[in-house]
Formats: C-alpha cells, sequence, structure tokens
C-alpha cells in the first residue's frame, strides 16, 4: 500500500473475487498509524582520543551510520582502566556533541574507551574499543615566539612605555624569566618602573613606564621547563638627545683665527649625530653672550676666522639629533694670537749657469721659527742701480730659481727673503755679481754611429749631433776608425775637411776586414769627447732577398675592357739588383712587351682580348734568393654565341627554342638572351623579346604555314655578343601525325574472282587529309 498520508490512522479490509463474483471482506479490528518502524541506532564510528594529559583526554567521534529511524538524543562515554573488568560510565548526562573530554583519570593508568548512541528507541551496540590510553602529561620542550612587531626591534621615546609581548609554549609549562643585557629584570632596579602583569596561559608581557635612554638595550626573555630552555629578544632603543661632544682641543691657533676639533659624543641618543652647533664668546667681557658660528656642521671640526688678535675667547659644540641637542662641550679660554714670528734671512745666494739672458740663483733653508716655510720672494738689482725688482710674482718653493729676460752684457746681483705664516723675513745678503753672456765650451759628444749601408770596399755612417753644442754652433764632424785586430784609433778625416753632416762614407776599406767607428763634434772651443764607438762591422756586401711589390690595384684581380692596354707595374727590391722576367700561365708571354729598370718592371699588353685573360707571374731572382708574385687578369667583354640552339613544339602559332649557356661568358655574369625571328622572304631580324632570362623561350604569334630562322644572342653588362641561329627552316603549323584506321570494314558482292569491299574513313585523320587507302 503506497501513498499514505504520514503520521495517520488507517484501517484495511480484503476480499476474494472469482469470475462469478466476489466475497466477503475481512476488516482490520484496530487501526494503523503510518509511520517508520523505530529501534536503537547502530553504534559511533571513529572513535580517536587526543591530547592525553595527567589527569584528562579527549575523544571524538563520528554519528552513527543509522539512526534507527529516531533522531540520536545524545552519547553514552565509557572507560575500562586496565587490569578491570567492568565499563565505567563517565558521563551522567548524554553529550550532545561529537566530542567530550574525560576528566578524573588516574596518573599513570592505561585505559580503554567506548561510546555509545541513544535515540527513543534505545542505546545503540557500543563503538570500536580504542587502544590504551596512558593518563601522563606530554613531554614537549619550552617556545617562545615575540610579538610580529618586535621582530625587528622596538624604539621608542624618552618618556614612551616600552611593552614586549611574548607567546610562549610547553609542557610542563616552563617558567618565565625576563632579561636585559643578561641581567635579570626586576622592578626594584628600574626604580618600579618594570610590571609583569599576568595574562592567559601562554602569554607574557614585560611593561617599562616612563622609559629612560639608559633603559635602552637587548631585552631577553627565557623559559624553561625539565625538557629544555628556550630564549628571544629583542633590541630596544630608547631615543634621545646626544650626550656632550668631548675632548674639545685647538689647532694651528693664529692671531685672527684656530681650528676647532672636537670627538662625538659618547651616546648620541640612540640616533644618527645630524649635525654640530659650535658657538663662541668674548671672554673678556662678561655682559657678552655666545654667538652661533656655524650651526650646520657635519664633521668634528671647523676652522674659526676673523677673530680679533689680543682677545680672549670660550667655545662650546652641541650635538644634535633627530630628537633635539643635547648638552655643550665647553672648551678651555683661548687668546688669538701667533705661536710664531717670520723666518730667519737666507745665506747669501750663489748663482751658476749664467748664460746672455738668464742665471740660476740657488740659496739654503734659513730657520723657520716656529712655522714652515711657504716659499720664497727673489729680488735683483744692476749693479750700476739703486732699485730692487722683483723676480718671480708668486712664492717660489723651491731652494733655486733660473732667471730669465736679462740683458747680454749687463751685471747683476739678486737677494732672497723667506716666508712663512707670520709673513716675510729679512732679505740675505746680495749675491756676488756675475755678468749676462753665454759660456763657451766643447761641444758633447754625438750619439753612436749606426751603419746605414756598405759594400765590400766601404761603409755609410749616420749618427745624431750632440745633445749640447757648448755655446756654439757644431762646424762639423771627425770620424776615427780603428783596425781589427788594433788598439790605435786613427782620424778618417782631419780637422781641415770636417764632414758638414751628420753622415758620411768611408771608401777604400778591404774587403771582409772588421773595422770599428766612432765620431767627434767640432765647434769654436775645439774637439767634444768621442762618441760611443760601433762593435766592429765586416766590409762585405749585403745580401737582399729580392721583393716585389705590385701596384694596389693589381694585387688579387686585374679587371680590363677588351681593346685597351694592360699595364702591370711591380717595384724590384733586393741586392745584388735581381733580374726580372715575366710569364703567362707559366710560359713566356710573346705578345707582351716588358720595359724594366734596375727598380722597376712593367708589362704592357695592346688591345687585349679575352684570349689574354688569365694568370701573370712576375719573378726576380739574384744571389740572395727568388721572389715570384702572381696576378690573375680578367679581361671583359660581350659573351660567345648560346650552344645547341634547338626548335621544338612547333605549332601554326608558335614554338619552342632552347639552347645551352655560351662556353666564354665575357668575364661578366650573363644578365640574358636576345632571341630574333626572319621569315624566309625577309631580311631583317625582328626582336621577339626584350630580354631572356632562361635558356628556352616559347616564340608566340608566327603566321600559319609561314618558314622563319631564328637566332639567339647572350647579353652582360658590356653588350650583347654574337649569334647561334638555326640552319633549318621552322614553318608554323600543326604537327602531323598517321590517321587512325579506317573504320567498319564489310565484304559486300562476291563472285569467284572479285570481292566488294566497303568501309568508313577514320575518326582521327591526323591533322592532315588523307590521300589515300593501301588493301591487303
Amino acid at each position: 500500500v503506497k501513498d499514505l498520508i504520514p503520521n495517520c490512522e488507517y484501517y484495511f479490509r480484503v476480499k476474494a473475487v472469482n469470475k462469478i463474483g466476489g466475497g466477503e471482506y475481512l476488516e482490520l479490528r484496530n487501526p494503523i498509524i503510518a509511520e517508520d518502524p523505530k529501534q536503537p541506532p547502530d553504534p559511533p564510528v571513529d572513535l580517536e582520543t587526543h591530547n592525553p594529559t595527567s589527569k584528562t583526554v579527549t575523544l571524538t567521534w563520528k554519528p552513527p551510520l543509522f539512526d534507527g529511524g529516531s533522531k540520536i538524543m545524545g552519547y553514552i562515554i565509557e572507560k575500562l582502566a586496565k587490569g578491570k573488568e567492568r565499563w565505567e560510565r563517565c558521563n551522567d548526562y548524554l553529550v550532545p556533541l561529537l566530542t567530550y573530554t574525560v576528566k578524573g583519570l588516574e596518573e599513570g593508568k592505561e585505559y580503554q574507551f567506548r561510546v555509545r548512541a541513544e535515540n527513543a528507541a534505545g542505546i545503540s551496540e557500543p563503538s570500536r574499543i580504542t587502544p590504551f590510553v596512558k593518563a601522563v602529561d606530554p613531554i614537549e620542550a619550552p617556545k617562545v615566539f615575540l610579538a610580529a612587531n618586535l621582530q625587528s626591534g622596538l624604539e621608542v621615546k624618552r618618556g614612551d612605555e616600552i611593552i614586549l609581548e611574548a607567546h610562549i609554549s610547553g609542557s610542563p609549562y616552563p617558567s618565565i624569566t625576563w632579561l636585559r643585557n643578561d641581567e635579570v629584570v626586576r622592578p626594584e632596579d628600574i626604580k618600579k618602573r618594570v610590571t609583569v602583569p599576568k595574562k592567559k596561559k601562554g602569554e607574557s608581557i614585560l611593561s617599562v613606564r616612563d622609559s629612560i635612554r639608559a633603559d635602552h638595550g637587548t631585552f631577553t626573555i627565557k623559559v624553561e621547563n625539565d625538557h629544555g630552555v628556550a630564549k628571544a629578544s629583542c633590541e630596544v632603543n630608547v631615543l634621545d638627545t646626544p650626550g656632550p661632544p668631548v675632548n674639545f682641543v685647538f689647532e694651528d691657533l693664529r692671531k685672527n683665527s684656530v681650528i676647532c676639533k672636537w670627538e662625538p659624543p659618547l651616546d648620541d641618543g640612540g640616533s644618527e649625530i645630524l649635525n654640530y652647533v659650535l658657538e663662541k664668546k668674548d671672554n673678556t667681557k662678561a655682559e657678552m653672550g655666545w654667538v652661533t658660528v656655524s650651526s650646520t656642521l657635519r664633521h668634528c671640526k671647523f676652522h674659526v676666522t676673523k677673530l680679533i688678535e689680543g682677545k680672549e675667547y670660550l667655545f662650546r659644540v652641541f650635538a644634535e639629533n633627530r630628537v633635539g641637542a643635547g648638552p655643550p662641550c665647553v672648551s678651555k679660554p683661548m687668546t688669538a694670537k701667533d705661536p710664531f714670528s717670520p723666518p730667519d734671512a737666507p745665506n747669501k745666494p750663489d748663482v751658476e749657469d749664467v748664460t746672455s739672458n738668464s742665471m740660476l740663483v740657488k740659496w739654503n733653508e734659513p730657520k723657520d721659527n716656529g712655522s714652515p716655510i711657504i716659499g720664497y720672494w727673489i729680488e735683483k738689482r744692476e749693479i750700476n742701480s739703486t732699485h730692487w725688482a722683483r723676480v718671480n710674482r708668486n712664492l717660489v718653493n723651491a731652494l733655486e730659481v733660473k732667471v730669465e729676460g736679462l740683458l747680454e752684457g749687463l751685471t747683476y746681483i739678486f737677494r732672497v727673503c723667506a716666508e712663512n705664516a707670520a709673513g716675510p723675513g729679512k732679505f740675505s745678503p746680495p749675491s756676488d755679481p756675475k755678468t749676462a753672456q753665454d759660456p763657451i765650451i766643447v761641444p758633447g759628444p754625438p750619439s753612436c754611429p749606426e751603419v746605414k749601408d756598405k759594400t765590400k770596399s766601404s761603409v755609410a755612417l749616420a749618427w745624431k749631433p750632440p745633445q749640447k753644442d757648448g755655446g756654439s754652433p757644431i762646424k762639423g764632424y771627425i770620424v776615427e776608425m780603428q783596425d781589427e785586430g788594433s788598439t790605435e784609433w786613427k782620424k778618417v778625416n782631419e780637422g781641415d775637411k770636417l764632414f758638414p753632416t751628420c753622415e758620411c762614407v768611408i771608401p777604400n776599406l778591404k774587403e771582409l776586414r772588421k773595422y770599428r767607428f766612432r765620431v767627434k763634434a767640432v765647434n769654436a772651443a775645439g774637439e767634444s769627447e768621442p762618441s760611443p764607438a760601433t762593435s766592429e762591422i765586416p766590409v762585405q756586401d749585403i745580401l737582399e732577398e729580392p721583393e716585389i711589390f705590385l701596384d694596389l690595384k693589381a694585387q688579387d684581380l686585374l679587371s680590363c675592357r677588351a681593346g685597351t692596354t694592360i699595364k702591370i707595374p711591380a717595384v724590384i727590391k733586393g741586392r745584388p739588383v735581381p733580374k726580372t722576367f715575366w710569364e703567362y700561365e707559366g710560359k713566356a708571354k710573346t705578345a707582351a712587351k716588358v720595359e724594366a729598370t734596375d727598380t722597376r718592371s712593367e708589362i704592357i699588353i695592346p688591345e687585349c682580348n679575352r684570349s689574354h685573360s688569365g694568370r701573370y707571374s712576375i719573378t726576380a731572382k739574384n744571389k740572395a734568393g727568388q721572389k715570384t708574385v702572381h696576378v690573375r687578369v680578367n679581361v671583359l667583354d660581350v659573351p660567345g654565341p648560346p650552344k645547341d640552339l634547338k626548335v621544338s613544339d612547333i605549332t601554326r602559332g608558335s614554338c619552342k627554342l632552347s639552347w645551352k649557356m655560351p662556353d666564354d661568358d665575357g668575364g661578366d655574369r650573363i644578365r640574358g638572351y636576345v632571341i630574333e625571328k626572319r621569315n624566309i622572304d625577309g631580311k631583317a631580324w625582328t626582336k621577339v623579346n626584350p630580354n631572356c632570362g632562361s635558356t628556352s623561350f616559347v616564340v608566340p604569334d608566327l603566321i600559319t604555314g609561314q618558314e622563319y630562322f631564328f637566332r639567339v644572342r647572350a647579353e652582360n653588362r658590356f653588350g650583347v655578343g654574337p649569334p647561334a641561329e638555326t640552319i633549318q627552316r621552322t614553318t608554323a603549323r600543326d604537327p602531323i601525325h598517321p590517321p587512325d584506321p579506317p573504320i567498319k570494314l564489310r565484304i559486300g558482292l562476291v563472285t569467284k574472282n572479285t570481292v566488294s569491299l566497303t568501309w568508313k574513313p577514320p575518326k582521327n585523320d591526323g591533322g592532315a587529309p588523307v590521300t589515300h587507302y593501301n588493301v591487303e
């Protein structure tokens, strides 16, 4: 029976029916309520234990797969101690949730647990029993972590509160100790400004009220239990104004200036020093206040100027950071005065290296009287004058000076004074008188001679003039030589036959003999010291292998137009003079003309043509060796005629021409082909196309039945070459093939000696009318 209404009461009856009819009904005595049957639920599933301690354990499970047709009202938890036989109920009231913490366990004992579900129909069978669980606290080493905002340190201003928060874990729960700079933090140590309020388990907060600069440092929280120790640290910076600078001293005291110098504060207040403020005070007047010298100093040093000589001053300096300025550092009283006096007078100067317009003045350094000498002033006076003239515009730092611009023939004296920070001192006594005139001495030696050339009987030498001519022009040079095995130097030329230039040729020497040479310079004062001597030089001819230098245009490839003149010039070097000859492809070139000297050879080919293309060689030969240089010549001309010109694919309106490239392209790339045609009755050739890039072409527009000749010419950038022509005439007509066979052959009248045959013409006549039939 279907489609009943839930919770409604129904009566039912039933009767039997056969083909005659129905019998009597059988009815229920009591009504039936339409509702699902109820029964106790299935047991819970997936029972698990969590977080056991010495007193408790937490259980979790999942509801039964079938609730028995009635809502689960709650759960019953049971435990069984190890060694016991009876299960004990753990909860007095049904547990409505899927988790429960069992309390009241005995430390050290082992327990098993199970869970039952209950609905309106009853209590389910128990769930699967858990494994034994021991009632002991878990073992966990302590851990501590500072709050996220403290990971990179904490910075507060003076007077603000320092708050440090940490998160703690561990089992058993660890003990907590706060330290600063490795010392335990106690409220009494920080004037009772420290508090550690008690928070919930797992947290600890350290608070320092009214912070001061001394509170900065490393704060550490230390947690400890039986299983270990853990620490976490935070750098705390309390910002304050910096302390006073230290070690204020004076340097380089002068009558109107002084350099103030100090060192940074021992405590920068936790922030970078931005600048210093320097102030001064006139200590001779009590009513005078402090005056700012500079308020933007980045360094610990400052040069104070514009002081009044003889006055006493006080200085003080403040350090500033981004919080503000700290207390000052005050100097000792200082009186503005120079600690030294001008230098003494130098000794009498010496005058050297006298010329017609200059003299070198030298002196010794005098006593500086407490301040380093910064330079010297030099004065000059003509001996017949009473006026001293300053030589230098700027202080001279050396102990000598070259005085120039003197007048030749006049006599001069000089004096010098030194200057330091206190000013110039007294002048020295005047120097001895000196007249401005050039001294004349013998010149310096020339440079060592070099061999520029030699033969079997002579040597050519060259040298450089002396660096100093001795004050007189060089008149000439004397050359001396020393024979092999001798220690005596002989003059090649005498003093009345000087070599005027720095080179000479020494003749009449013995072949294969060795000689050494040296040179002397001569001026009005006499002969110089000899130059360094050469090494021993053997007298013999110099052998040099031949060298050939071609014109740059002909070094790799020489290209020229047909009909022009080919010239290949070559410069020849070598000792002795080499003999030269030209060859073409390894053979002498008879058509060429050769013009040659000792140092030059040139081959000339007038009115060249393509046959003159190829490799030309010039060979130079002497006792020292042989040298050959090659030049490739390319004579450029129009291309030759194409090859194998053929006609094919003839129709009544066109034909196809094909050919091969010429054997000779004229030395240049073929750009295309010119195709021409001629009627057999005509004399003029007509261009078929302006240019053809391939080696075949279909000639269009032929007249049917007309006979033609064709020719093809190759073209490069130098022009169109000779043609290749067809020998046989070409008739413009469609191609003729044999006809197809006749069709429908029939036998007609037959007699004793004749037979009558009939047939029809072929379907295709092969392109021409059928002229006759052959009967077999």
